[in-house]
């Protein structure tokens, strides 16, 4: 029998859960490379954890208490579900977190218990990197072992997803007065990463240029297409520039709207409902950016599905499963 598993970080489900969510989130090796202090890290992980909590409890309170990543997760990997049964291969879904419930083992078990024997993986990020999909791999592989696995490892340029992500632009795009939606900046905002990642070979950054580049074609926007990254921790130097600086530099050019996309994230998050919706939201505004706009994440959207949909089916044709 098949399973699609579709991976992601997961997310507190209620205030309690965001110390514990954040002490699994920094004790990974992927996303905190400590290199030669690696035995450290569950240590620092908890002393971490410890003095963020109070910061990012209050963050999540603003925006009900807990984070809808599970919820919308699970919608998504339904759909591709429903998808491919239509398209004629049966598949029952699966959802696996790496850092709050469902955690791998628990997506395991109840694999086994289904009597699967094959599994789709597909992260619910489409810009490969070792923090995200290489980290998500590496832990339900290893709770999977004795069922046969194949991966989809990364759809940056995935039609279906330039599509989805340009529908959300021109929709985000009608919320602004008439005369600045041709005009207005399109800046893109990615979570960043450590820049030594990426001189360490890490794909990310390619990955999130190419998507850009696409949706920057296909919509025509020129100039207005701008990247920036968002959520950085720590004082290491991470990518740049960051979206509070391309907010502040749009305004003293002189623009006073805005559409803010959310690029690498194919679902709410905090990051876009608490991050972009209320901080950035307000700087803009301080700064003269009257009109801000910001697309909603790809969701459910049905380019999308359909595209994640075909991606699984392809998969497992090849491995000769269906």
């Amino acid at each position: 029998m098949l399973g699609v598993v579709a991976l992601n970080f997961g997310g507190p489900d209620s205030l309690a859960a965001v110390e514990p969510f954040l002490r699994n989130l920094f004790a990974d090796p992927d996303v905190i490379q400590l290199g030669w202090a690696r035995p450290v890290q569950p240590l620092l992980a908890r002393l971490i954890a410890r003095r963020r909590a109070a910061f990012s409890r209050a963050a999540y309170a603003q925006i009900g208490g807990c984070s809808p990543i599970r919820d919308e997760s699970t919608a998504q990997v339904q759909a591709m579900v429903r998808a491919m049964t239509a398209a004629g291969v049966a598949a029952r879904p699966y959802l696996a977190m790496s850092y709050w419930h469902p955690f791998p083992p628990e997506t395991a078990a109840a694999m086994q218990a289904d009597g699967i024997t094959q599994a789709l993986l597909l992260p619910l990020h489409p810009h490969r990197s070792r923090t995200t999909s290489g980290s998500a791999f590496r832990s339900i592989e290893a709770a999977l072992a004795g069922i046969a696995t194949a991966r989809i490892d990364g759809y940056a340029t995935a039609p279906g997803y330039i599509e989805a992500l340009c529908d959300r632009i021109s929709e985000a795009s009608g919320q602004l007065p008439e005369l600045e939606r041709a005009t207005a900046p399109v800046l893109f905002s990615a979570h960043g990463l450590p820049a030594d990642y990426i001189r360490r070979g890490d794909p990310y950054l390619d990955d999130i240029r190419s998507t850009v580049a696409a949706v920057t074609r296909r919509l025509s926007l020129q100039s207005r297409s701008q990247l920036a990254f968002q959520s950085r921790v720590g004082r290491q130097r991470w990518l740049a520039p960051s979206t509070e600086e391309a907010l502040d530099a749009l305004a003293a050019a002189g623009h006073r709207a805005v559409v803010v996309v959310p690029v690498s994230f194919t679902g709410e998050h905090l990051e876009t409902l608490q991050e972009i919706d209320i901080l950035y939201r307000e700087r803009a505004a301080a700064r003269g950016i009257v009109n801000f706009a910001r697309t909603r994440a790809v969701g459910c959207h049905p380019a999308f599905i359909s595209e994640l949909a075909a991606l699984l089916i392809s998969a497992a044709r090849a491995r000769g499963w269906v």
